[in-house]
C-alpha cells in the first residue's frame, strides 16, 4: 500500500491485476534509527526502466526563505511535475513505448505561536539529469521552541511514479500496461511507484534538518529515476537543551512491477520451443516495502535517510 497524498492518514494505492487501485490506510508505526538505501535494477538493457527526456524549453527555479518569529506561522511549498515521452500529458492510455514520470513535492510548517528560526533553500531544474544529480533538491534546517502551550506541525512529502509501455509498433494498449498483445518486445512494460515522509506532530522544542531530492527525467537510457530523504531531530543545545520534545514520524515506501523483454521471434515454430515467449505482458517482478518509524515524548536524537534509484544501469 502507498500513501497517495502529504497528511499522515490518506488514501492507499495498491497494484491489482495490472491496475492501480486506491483505499483508505491506517498508519501503522515502530520507533528506530536506521539508514535505509534501496535500488532496482537489472543489466540487461532491454529489462528495467527508462526516464522520459525532458521536453525542449528547460526550467530553472530556486526558492530562498529564512525566518527569525515569535508568533504565529504558516509557511509551505508545493510542486506537481509531470513528464511524457512519446505521448502527451492528456493521453487517457499509454501507448507504445511511451513514457511517463510524474513528481511530487510538499514541504509545509504551521504554528500557533512560539520562537521559530529557520532557513529553506528549494531548487528545480527541469532538464535532463545524470545519476550524480537531481531535478528537484530542498534543504531546510530549524529550530523551534513553544511558548505559553504553543507547538508545531511540519510536513514533508516526495513521490516519484515511473510507468513504461513496452515499445513495438502495435496499437496503443490501455493505462494497465500489462496488456493482451502479442508483439516482440524489444523493452517491457514496468510501474514503479515510490515515495518518502516525515511528519512533526505537536512539536514543542529542537532543531530539525531535512534534505529532500527527485530525478525525474534523463536523456540516457542508463540514467536511473532516483528518490532521497533525510531528516534529523535533535536538542536546542543553543539554549541548552537535553532533548527535543514532540512527535516525529516517517514513512518510506514502495510498490514495483516489472515485465520482461520477449527474446524470441513471433513465428510459431519459436513459440513451440519457448512455453514462455508471450510472458512478456504478464507481471515477472513485484516488490513492495514499507517502513515506517514514530518516536514521541523526548527525544535525544533521531536519523532517518532513504534513497531508492531504479533503472538499466546502476
Amino acid at each position: 500500500m502507498i500513501v497517495s497524498d502529504n497528511s499522515p492518514s490518506g488514501t492507499a494505492k495498491q497494484f491489482v491485476h495490472g491496475c492501480w487501485q486506491h483505499r483508505p490506510m491506517k498508519p501503522s508505526s515502530f520507533c528506530c534509527l536506521i539508514f535505509l538505501v534501496l535500488s532496482s535494477g537489472i543489466l540487461d538493457t532491454a529489462d528495467a526502466d527508462r526516464l522520459p527526456s525532458t521536453v525542449p524549453e528547460i526550467q530553472e527555479m530556486t526558492i530562498e526563505s529564512q525566518i527569525e518569529a515569535n508568533g504565529p506561522l504558516d509557511d509551505s511549498t508545493k510542486m506537481d511535475w509531470i513528464t511524457v515521452k512519446n505521448g502527451s500529458t492528456t493521453d487517457t492510455t499509454i501507448g507504445k513505448g511511451e513514457l511517463i514520470s510524474s513528481a511530487v513535492y510538499r514541504e509545509s510548517l504551521l504554528s500557533n505561536g512560539g520562537l521559530f528560526d529557520g532557513v529553506k533553500n528549494t531548487g528545480f531544474d527541469s532538464s535532463d539529469q545524470r545519476d550524480s544529480s537531481f531535478n528537484l533538491e530542498s534543504e531546510k534546517v530549524m529550530t523551534y521552541s513553544g511558548t505559553d502551550g504553543s507547538h508545531l506541525v511540519g510536513n514533508d512529502y516526495l513521490l516519484l511514479d515511473v510507468n513504461g509501455n513496452y515499445t513495438s509498433n502495435s496499437t496503443d494498449s490501455v493505462m494497465c500496461v500489462f496488456s493482451d498483445e502479442d508483439y516482440l518486445i524489444p523493452n517491457p512494460a514496468f510501474s514503479d511507484y515510490v515515495e518518502a515522509q516525515g511528519s512533526l506532530i505537536n512539536f514543542n522544542s529542537g532543531e530539525v534538518s531535512t534534505k529532500s531530492q527527485v530525478r525525474a527525467v534523463g536523456s540516457r537510457i542508463s540514467t536511473s529515476a532516483g528518490l532521497s530523504y533525510q531528516i534529523e531531530v535533535s536538542p536546542d543545545i543553543s539554549l541548552g537543551e537535553e532533548s527535543a520534545e514532540g512527535i516525529v514520524k516517517t514513512r518510506f515506501a514502495g510498490i514495483i512491477n516489472e515485465a520482461r523483454d520477449k527474446k524470441t521471434t513471433t513465428s510459431s515454430k519459436s513459440k513451440s520451443k519457448n512455453p514462455y515467449a508471450n510472458d512478456w505482458n504478464k507481471t515477472a517482478a513485484t516488490n513492495t516495502w514499507k517502513d515506517e518509524t514514530d518516536v514521541a515524548g523526548d527525544i535525544s536524537l533521531l536519523q532517518k535517510s532513504f534513497g531508492y534509484k531504479s533503472g538499466l544501469k546502476l
